[in-house]
């Protein structure tokens, strides 16, 4: 049985300034550099049987394969004949200078992009449609691409990938599920067959991507709500479990956070679930305390470590003392622990999130209300106390610049390199445009977690 492993090229300064179609900046950086070894010894450790590599025609493709050849110690074939969809207008324009230059065609690929429509349904003025590229597609297989492919690395570019990955799947670009697929630089998924009969190792998910699943957990103390962020691309069996903090109660997270972070950690190849902890949201409606907010990440850790190979909890505000506490609990199991923003003791509440007036309820009735919710003494203090108890296992910290909650923390516990401050952010990530450099420092240390590919029997 014949192998395919289909790749995107690594990190280049095209992908730095975010340009859509071919440009000759091809030279690869840092990072290209370490995904480069990352994959070569990913193939290796797979044993999938590569004996060449060749490269659809973009400058990028080709460094990359000539990069990872290298690398393998296999030869370099050289390019496939198959050029990158033609674009059209938005060719060679970064995002930002195409939405200004072409709104409407903008709008289009942004929508192609996160899934909205298929190719046939693109609106781009000049560009090559999903017609004439089934035909030069299907042509190019049946000619050149039956032969030149199996038992070869093929890198390529984000459209020839995806060109590749629909037709090895047996999906044409008139088909309504001819739809955008995220290919993370330098990540690859190997097929296995022969002639036009391909299969993918593992299978990808049943639906469009991100594949969303609205799921209960049931467990005797109740059922837990939970959605789902199921990579296309990435061959993953990696999970993310996103602990909200208390009054970021829902799993959608305050200003989106949780879900924005869900839909880009999948990007990367990482199933990412969020929750609502029982008696919040759509979960069962029992009495919430310290108690409940653990045993609601035990119930969903325990489902998802059923099914994956590895598992991150990464906890938002309170939710950090929460995820350390279920982490303590679960024993030997490797669960690292990162901490958005934590605030979880009650020195830190009452420097300035909880006014005088409220700091003396909770003093003198065990209870105060803050937004409609009802913040419980007994809570607080369970919940500083795993903090420190536990802090010292924090994996990672990210902590916001401009927090006045948590300005002031003590964080002695947490090694100083293992905390990542980002400048401007306040405690939900949501100002002065942080959120893309949250996302940028937590996808480069997601990058580090990469598991290997398939086996060549399985």
């Amino acid at each position: 049985m014949a192998v395919i492993v289909l790749a995107r090229h690594v990190e280049t300064e095209k992908n730095l300034r975010d340009i859509h179609g071919p440009s000759d900046l091809a030279s690869v950086t840092a990072r290209g550099q370490e995904q480069v070894t990352r994959l070569a010894r990913a193939i290796q450790a797979a044993a999938v049987g590569v004996t060449a590599v060749v490269a659809t025609p973009t400058a990028q493709a080709v460094v990359s394969a000539q990069l990872l050849a290298g690398q393998l110690g296999v030869r370099y074939e050289g390019e496939l004949d198959l050029p990158a969809i033609d674009l059209g207008v938005a060719a060679g324009r970064s995002t930002a200078e195409l939405r200004t230059a072409h709104p409407r065609a903008h709008r289009s690929l942004d929508r192609f992009r996160t899934r909205v429509i298929s190719a046939v349904d693109l609106d781009i003025p000049e560009a090559e449609t999903a017609r004439d590229l089934e035909r030069r597609l299907v042509a190019w297989w049946r000619k050149d691409g039956r032969d030149r492919c199996p038992n070869r690395l093929v890198v390529g570019s984000s459209s020839t990938v995806l060109m590749l990955a629909h037709l090895l799947n047996g999906v044409l670009p008139s088909d309504a599920r001819y739809r955008y697929l995220a290919t993370p630089n330098g990540s690859a998924r190997v097929w296995r067959g022969e002639g036009d009969a391909w299969s993918a190792t593992p299978a990808f998910p049943r639906g469009s991507w991100p594949d969303i699943d609205q799921l209960r957990i049931a467990s005797p103390d109740g059922a837990v709500a939970v959605t789902r962020h199921v990579p296309s691309w990435a061959a993953s069996r990696r999970t993310i479990v996103v602990i909200p903090g208390y009054f970021g109660s829902s799993r959608h997270g305050p200003y989106g956070l949780y879900n924005r972070l869900a839909h880009e950690w999948a990007w990367q190849g990482f199933e990412t679930l969020t929750i609502d902890p029982l008696g919040s949201g759509d979960s069962t409606p029992v009495f919430r305390d310290f108690t409940s907010e653990v045993r609601s990440v035990e119930i969903v850790a325990e489902w998802a470590a059923r099914r994956s190979s590895s598992l991150l909890l990464v906890g938002h505000s309170m939710g950090g003392a929460t995820a350390l506490r279920a982490r303590d609990r679960a024993g030997d199991q490797d669960w690292p622990v990162w901490c958005l923003a934590p605030l979880c003791r009650l020195v830190d509440l009452a420097r300035v999130f909880l006014p005088e007036r409220q700091l003396d309820e909770l003093e003198h009735t065990g209870r105060t209300f803050r937004h409609g919710l009802e913040l419980r003494r007994d809570m607080i203090d369970e919940a500083g106390a795993a903090w420190d108890a536990l802090s010292e296992n924090v994996g990672r910290v990210w902590l916001a610049g401009n927090d006045r909650y948590t300005a002031g923390m003590d964080l002695t516990p947490i090694p100083p390199d293992l905390q990542v401050t980002i400048e401007g952010a306040d405690h939900n990530f949501s100002t002065n445009g942080c959120f893309p450099r949250l996302l940028a420092s937590t996808s480069a240390a997601l990058a580090d977690m990469v598991g290997p590919m398939p086996q060549a029997g399985g």
